[in-house]
């Protein structure tokens, strides 16, 4: 049966935003046959996501909302994956969320009460943003894992730094070369060959990688029966 794709357009599917949306499309598919190892590293990433999520049934209170947590960071990641293909900036805030997401797992997970808080966030704001904070995440993560807590905050700030907050990195690295004092500043929205493209790939794939290990923290008897440890050792060698 044929999908979507390979049906005729809608009348609506016109104009400069959808030609642009197929631009990115096209981006990506010739991103991925260009760059064989990287597709093949995000697809291994993928594969471990998909896995863990299959039969997690939380045996305690506290870990009900850290479940829900793993499904949207593998949302995120897929997401920042998908975007990173063609828009390698705005990626960089779904790898944020991909990363908090995590953070927040283990977090949550280490007590019952913070669960609770964060179901009736709106009722209990000026707590939330006192209990909730990058450096109790932080925290929370090094008491397991001193290393991927280094890592985490690494990525968390790289994050910020290359498009989740609208910082230099990410405005001038899309600046074309040149125009910049010309009187006709231009800027890159489809990724391209560039090395904008390849450092947001490489950071999505750490992203994933560093995630994963978050909610190993948080599910490591369930993350143990899928063979994880060498599992996420394959999916981080270096490329």
């Amino acid at each position: 049966m044929p999908t979507n794709l390979e049906m005729p357009r809608p009348d609506e599917w016109t104009g400069d935003l959808f030609e642009f949306i197929e631009d990115c499309w096209n981006n990506s598919i010739a991103v991925v046959g260009n760059n064989n190892v990287i597709a093949a590293r995000m697809s291994a990433i993928d594969i471990i996501f998909h896995q863990v999520v299959q039969g997690l049934k939380p045996k305690q209170a506290e870990l009900l909302v850290p479940v829900m947590l793993l499904l949207r960071s593998f949302s995120a990641f897929r997401a920042a994956v998908m975007i990173g293909l063609s828009l390698p900036a705005e990626s960089f805030a779904l790898q944020r969320s991909c990363l908090e997401h995590a953070g927040y797992a283990k977090l949550i997970a280490t007590d019952i009460k913070l669960s609770r808080l964060w179901v009736q966030r709106d009722e209990n704001l000026a707590e939330i943003r006192k209990q909730f904070t990058n450096r109790a995440v932080r925290d929370a993560i090094e008491k397991d894992d001193r290393e991927v807590a280094k890592v985490y905050q690494e990525l968390y700030e790289r994050s910020i730094d290359f498009g989740a907050h609208p910082n230099e990195k990410a405005v001038l690295g899309s600046v074309v070369p040149g125009t910049l004092d010309t009187g006709n500043l231009m800027i890159t929205m489809l990724g391209g060959e560039s090395v904008q493209l390849y450092h947001s790939l490489r950071s999505c794939a750490q992203v994933g990688i560093c995630s994963l290990k978050i909610f190993n923290l948080v599910f490591p008897a369930h993350f143990a029966t899928h063979d994880f440890a060498n599992k996420i050792v394959a999916a981080s060698r270096s490329f």
